[in-house]
């Protein structure tokens, strides 16, 4: 097995940021629903501000390593800035009214365009969490214990089997945790080694199959024999 390096947690650092720069640039408004999967550019070298129509960001997450956060509390927006050298990733946005939004995320090398997110349909400014959100929360849930070094709340087993999927790849389920209760979610950790002797290339929606909810790849450019994590979440079957 090639060895992955172990990358710093990332940082959720609070500062208070000048509420004028809520308007430099142009925005980006992505429109859709807490399941959708929502798509944006981020500038690779300035912090690109996300904030939720009616709503205050309470967290944002993703994968270790691939972005840093800075939060103001005061107008509940967040400055994120990647720090990753992949072509894209995933995130997921929390507000205060309980749902989760996830985003994929490409790199530019232009400069920064503020992100909006804004609900579509039945998702009002004053909706309280539904069957929805807590789908969301579940699935968040599941992404941590998978990441998790220690004991969780959720059943979970360590694994070691080599499971197909390129001639150029060597692909083995490493963790599998079982959903928390209520919700038939399955969560499996991966770890996806580079066996040829060129760069690969790996797009997230390759991973999907049937049932799948979400895919994060922890380095989505690997040289050749590097290895990096692989998460994909399920819904479980009977």
């Amino acid at each position: 097995m090639f060895p992955i390096s172990k990358k710093p947690v990332t940082r959720i650092l609070s500062a208070l940021l000048l509420l004028a720069s809520l308007d430099a640039g142009a925005a980006q408004v992505l429109q859709g629903r807490p399941d959708d999967t929502l798509a944006a550019s981020l500038s690779r070298s300035e912090p690109t501000l996300i904030r939720i129509e009616g709503h205050r960001i309470r967290r944002v997450f993703g994968a270790e390593g691939d972005f840093d956060v800075k939060a103001d509390k005061d107008a509940g927006t967040a400055f994120v800035k990647p720090m990753t050298d992949k072509a894209a990733f995933s995130a997921y946005v929390a507000d205060d009214a309980g749902r989760t939004w996830k985003l994929l995320l490409s790199l530019s090398d232009g400069p920064a365009d503020s992100i909006v997110i804004k609900g579509r349909g039945g998702e009002s400014a004053g909706k309280r969490p539904g069957k929805d959100s807590a789908r969301s929360q579940a699935i968040k849930r599941v992404v941590l214990a998978l990441d998790a070094d220690g004991e969780t709340d959720m059943e979970s087993r360590v694994a070691n089997e080599l499971v197909p999927l390129w001639k150029e790849a060597l692909f083995v389920l490493v963790k599998i945790v079982q959903g928390p209760l209520g919700w038939p979610l399955r969560g499996e950790k991966y770890h996806l080694s580079n066996t040829s002797d060129k760069p690969m290339v790996i797009d997230e929606r390759e991973l999907y199959r049937r049932g799948v909810v979400a895919v994060s790849v922890e380095k989505s450019e690997l040289k050749p024999a590097e290895t990096t994590a692989v998460y994909v979440i399920s819904e479980a079957t009977e």
